[in-house]
């Protein structure tokens, strides 16, 4: 709503060159109205726009803004302006700035940085993609155990305005090694003359740089962190993971799951949830039809198990109105098992290790499942095709839903082994198995019974 109001006004002041009175109301502006305001106006004017924000909030608002929209204001700047717009930015949004720009933009950028600014930020992009590395923070408070509380109060007051957080205080040795995190209330409390070693207990959560994202969300969630502490092989801080950081990063992985489950294979860049009203009919179709193509195949053996028993279908032709019930109850019941080993694995509720524990219980719920549907069956195949009929109809649906259920199951541990996501193991994929093994069941146990 506040972009439709205002976005005629802002033209017509741009189209005036009244940059005095848009000045005055986009510096009150909250920096995500102002981005989602630069995000619909045209590059030349978003750029003037951009220019008359102030520094710190230019900053702000730039890491709002799509990665098309950034590179375009920054083809409008100077070097100068690029300067400053860059050394704004908190160190983790400058290095996801250079991940997205083309290279010979990056470049540029890392040439106009000073010295110490362009070793950090190279520094930050040396660690693998998804890495917690890539999310590092090194502006964080962090003090020496044998400072009194006054000394690091004092400390604290000097260099804290430009720390991610200072709730969270951090001890180091004199060699940078972590020792201890302390929340700033015991420094205001304690007394000035106390060491701070005194007010440590030696309890703290840290996480290399080298490890996933996934893992830093893990434990945020796990002890209720605001921020992580990073370290390298050593125990050495290299910086910290803000609690905004990891929302970022859930709402990413949440997505990525997403579209996996959903048999659509986007790439990471190209966001369905954000970007599907923007997105051009060739992008959509690329993004849905190669999953598809592959599940279209897969269910070619279904009807191929179906050609094996044209006999068997001929003599009894009610065994056919029974199928789709089958096969569908089966895939339904393995996309439950899947979703919930995935949801399992990605919070770090299960691991590797306990799937053989996990096997026993799936199939006492599988089997009891079955039988319930089953039964459920039952009394319609006696009604439609008689005794023998409703008993091949009542095995295959406990068996099916046994089987579904097992390769819901084991497919996301499956796939964790072999270091793939376990989202992979997406419902069309659980279904189309789904149909061919069921299919393959039904059909046999049918020939055996009744014949």
């Amino acid at each position: 709503m506040f972009k439709e109001l205002i976005i005629p006004e802002i033209k017509e002041l741009l189209r005036k060159k009244d940059y005095k009175s848009i000045k005055e109301f986009i510096t009150e502006c909250h920096p995500s109205d102002i981005a989602d305001l630069l995000e619909s106006l045209t590059d030349g004017e978003a750029a003037i726009l951009f220019l008359l924000l102030p520094k710190e909030q230019a900053g702000d608002t730039f890491s709002e803004l799509e990665t098309k929209k950034q590179e375009a204001i920054l083809k409008q700047l100077t070097d100068q302006q690029i300067r400053e717009l860059v050394l704004e930015l908190e160190p983790d949004e400058r290095t996801e700035l250079f991940e997205e720009l083309p290279g010979q933009i990056t470049r540029k950028i890392l040439q106009l940085l000073p010295p110490e600014d362009r070793r950090e930020t190279l520094k930050i992009l040396a660690y693998p993609e998804e890495s917690v590395g890539r999310l590092i923070t090194p502006e964080y408070i962090a003090v020496k155990p044998y400072w009194t509380v006054k000394e690091a109060m004092e400390y604290i007051r000097k260099n804290g305005k430009d720390a991610e957080t200072i709730d969270i205080v951090y001890v180091v040795d004199d060699s940078g090694k972590l020792l201890d995190d302390i929340p700033i209330r015991r420094f205001i409390l304690a007394h000035p003359d106390d060491k701070v070693e005194s007010l440590m207990d030696g309890h703290y959560i840290s996480i290399s740089a080298y490890e996933d994202q996934e893992k830093a969300v893990q434990l945020v969630k796990q002890y209720n962190l605001i921020a992580l502490p990073v370290t390298d092989s050593k125990g050495i801080l290299l910086g910290i993971v803000t609690v905004d950081d990891i929302i970022d990063v859930m709402e990413e992985e949440s997505t990525e799951d997403f579209r996996k489950i959903g048999g659509v294979g986007l790439s990471e860049e190209e966001d369905l949830v954000a970007n599907v009203k923007e997105m051009s009919l060739k992008r959509l179709y690329r993004s849905r039809v190669p999953w598809l193509l592959v599940l279209l195949f897969m269910n070619i053996f279904s009807g191929g198990v179906i050609s094996l028993f044209e006999g068997t279908i001929a003599r009894y032709v009610v065994l056919v109105t029974f199928l789709p019930v089958i096969i569908a109850t089966a895939g339904n019941a393995g996309s439950q098992s899947s979703t919930l080993m995935v949801r399992a694995l990605a919070i770090g509720n299960v691991k590797l290790s306990d799937w053989a524990k996990l096997i026993g219980r799936e199939l006492l719920i599988s089997a009891a499942l079955g039988l319930t549907a089953g039964i459920g069956i039952f009394f319609i195949g006696i009604a439609r095709g008689g005794i023998k009929v409703s008993i091949v109809v009542l095995m295959t649906m406990i068996i099916n839903v046994i089987i579904g259920s097992i390769l819901g199951m084991s497919l996301p541990f499956l796939f964790t082994k072999l270091k793939k996501d376990p989202a992979t193991a997406s419902t069309p994929l659980i279904t189309t198995m789904c149909d061919i093994i069921g299919t393959s069941i039904y059909f046999l146990i049918a020939t055996n019974i009744l014949f």
